[in-house]
């Protein structure tokens, strides 16, 4: 595989990595067509990651919020995607939200913590699309301890992504990591 160059992180983007104990340069970053499969399937597309891992693993996705806060005008937070009937942690994903690009209403659904985001925004009919900017891979011995729900194996993969309004704002940036559970 060819590796390409990071996508530029916007800096509060490098500041949630930094408080996750991930970094930048950690990622290997590759072109759509050489991430491997399942993991393409899963990763390269332009819609939500929470309706995608509810076709593939079969079962409604519920959110763990592992940690969150407000910095520099956003919500961030880190989560695990699991399975409502399983239990298993189908997803890493730490998030950047633009609240104030919601409506109120969403607002709340979005603080409370307790639905993923792409959940909330399908239910609610909001028009959004999804702008992949990056696929990479990652080392387990990189990923900090509290991932560990994510399994074993060597290697992760992922996805940096940008939720935007038709209009081009940016509702949301997400680094979404698939645990190696996926590939069954």
């Amino acid at each position: 595989m060819d590796q390409l160059q990071q996508p530029a992180f916007p800096d509060f983007l490098c500041e949630s990595l930094s408080r996750a104990g991930l970094r930048g340069d950690w990622f290997s970053w590759y072109k759509p067509d050489e991430m491997p499969e399942p993991f393409r399937g899963l990763l390269v597309h332009e819609v939500d990651m929470t309706s995608t891992l509810e076709r593939h693993h079969g079962e409604h996705m519920i959110l763990e919020v592992l940690a969150d806060g407000r910095a520099a005008g956003y919500y961030f937070r880190e989560v695990i995607l699991r399975g409502a009937e399983t239990g298993r942690a189908a997803e890493f994903g730490l998030i950047e939200i633009e609240v104030g690009q919601f409506p109120e209403d969403l607002q709340e659904a979005i603080l409370s913590g307790g639905i993923p985001l792409g959940g909330i925004m399908n239910e609610s009919g909001m028009a959004y699309e999804s702008r992949p900017l990056g696929y990479f891979s990652v080392a387990r011995e990189k990923l900090p301890t509290k991932l560990s729900a994510l399994g074993n194996g060597d290697t992760f993969y992922g996805r940096y992504n940008q939720l935007m309004r038709p209009d081009g704002s940016c509702l949301a940036r997400i680094l979404e990591i698939i645990p190696r559970s996926s590939d069954s």
